[in-house]
């Protein structure tokens, strides 16, 4: 069922590209991403990744992980993107900084048939998967900027570069012992 899901929602929002079973069942096709304890956050399928645009599949199977407090950790990203929602949905939590303000944008809900913009300038926070390992994106990011990402401090307006996580390439080689 992710399979059509998939090829059906490349086929309605980006028909450019291709999907084939093969490539969708191969391992290698896929990475597996942890979150901070090591466990199953998302699986990301690359469709196409280059300096104007990046296509991918994400099934989702947890939220973002907030900070070690429980306090909000909202983060921009260094593309602007569209994300479809294939199916399942999650929650999300938005904000800006408009004249030195936190604008926030609490409990946004997107389902599946959905779509999701956002831009450079945003952060969010997706609190709540509805279907974990069924909630699936097509992700069609824009041109990258190096360097232009970070995480919000929501409290206090503050943007910071976001902090290198010296275990995350340990986490990541774990899950993925077919790469």
């Amino acid at each position: 069922m992710h399979y059509e899901t998939a090829a059906a929602g490349i086929a309605a929002h980006a028909p450019t590209y291709a999907l084939t079973w093969e490539q969708f069942v191969h391992p290698a096709a896929w990475w597996l991403v942890p979150d901070v304890h090591g466990q199953l956050s998302k699986a990301e399928l690359t469709l196409q990744e280059d300096p104007e645009r990046t296509a991918k599949i994400n099934i989702w199977f947890a939220a973002d992980t907030r900070r070690p407090d429980g306090r909000p950790s909202p983060h921009s990203h260094p593309w602007t993107f569209r994300s479809y929602i294939l199916g399942g949905g999650y929650t999300e939590d938005r904000y800006r900084v408009v004249d030195g303000q936190v604008l926030a944008d609490l409990g946004q809900e997107h389902t599946e048939g959905s779509t999701n913009a956002v831009s450079r300038d945003l952060y969010h926070e997706v609190t709540r998967i509805h279907e974990p390992g069924s909630t699936m994106t097509l992700m069609l990011c824009g041109q990258g900027r190096r360097g232009t990402w970070g995480h919000l401090d929501p409290a206090t307006g503050r943007c910071a570069r976001p902090d290198v996580d010296p275990g995350f390439t340990t986490r990541l080689r774990a899950l993925n012992p077919h790469r």
